[in-house]
């Protein structure tokens, strides 16, 4: 009896089951894929913040560059973008 009943649960699992549940999930990953109104609109407002503080980093480099222009620690010499910070990432 135990013989017979194993394969009459496992093939409709196998067949039924693992196919409807992978099926399933692709459903919702595509229905889920796309970005939401408020995650766009999240993105924005980090996309202009980043923006700002980017014109701040900027503006304080100009003034420490006007008051002490020796400010910056020294590169070395391997460095081929000079002082710029931001082009050696």
């Amino acid at each position: 009896m135990e013989d017979v009943l194993v394969p009459i649960v496992v093939i409709p699992v196998i067949f039924l089951g693992l196919p409807w549940l992978i099926f399933h999930y692709i459903t919702q990953w595509k229905k889920n894929g796309s970005l939401t109104v408020e995650d766009e609109r999240a993105l924005d407002d980090l996309h202009e913040m980043a923006r700002r503080m980017d014109d701040r980093l900027a503006t304080l480099e100009r003034i420490l560059n006007a008051e002490d222009p020796t400010w910056r620690p020294r590169q070395s010499p391997d460095r081929t973008h000079g002082d710029d910070w931001r082009r050696d990432n």
